[in-house]
């Protein structure tokens, strides 16, 4: 039993592991779009410039949306680890657009 206990453990722990990645992936595109909006506002920027900044920050949000989904998952893969091994339940990240 303390085996099956040990492996629970280290899977909220991986799980914790890979929800803080995913969480640092999140905070990079954030701070993409926000480079773009800020280089968007640029006068000097050609129409062709433009488009391709709107086609980057379309893929930036479909990531964001992946990635808030995965947070979304992990969360709750992390909760039913830890009422496996009797832990106090994570607070659901909240992902602010």
């Amino acid at each position: 039993m303390a085996a099956f206990e040990l492996d629970k453990i280290y899977q909220d722990s991986d799980g914790r592991d890979l929800l803080d990645a995913t969480l640092v992936e999140h905070e990079r595109l954030l701070w993409e779009l926000e480079y773009l909006a800020k280089e968007s506002e640029d006068d000097t920027n050609s129409d062709i410039t433009d488009r391709l900044n709107l086609i980057k920050a379309q893929i930036l949000l479909f990531e964001r949306l992946m990635i808030g989904n995965r947070i979304d998952s992990l969360v709750v893969l992390i909760n039913h680890y830890a009422e496996i091994i009797s832990r106090p339940p994570q607070e659901l990240v909240e992902v602010t657009p």
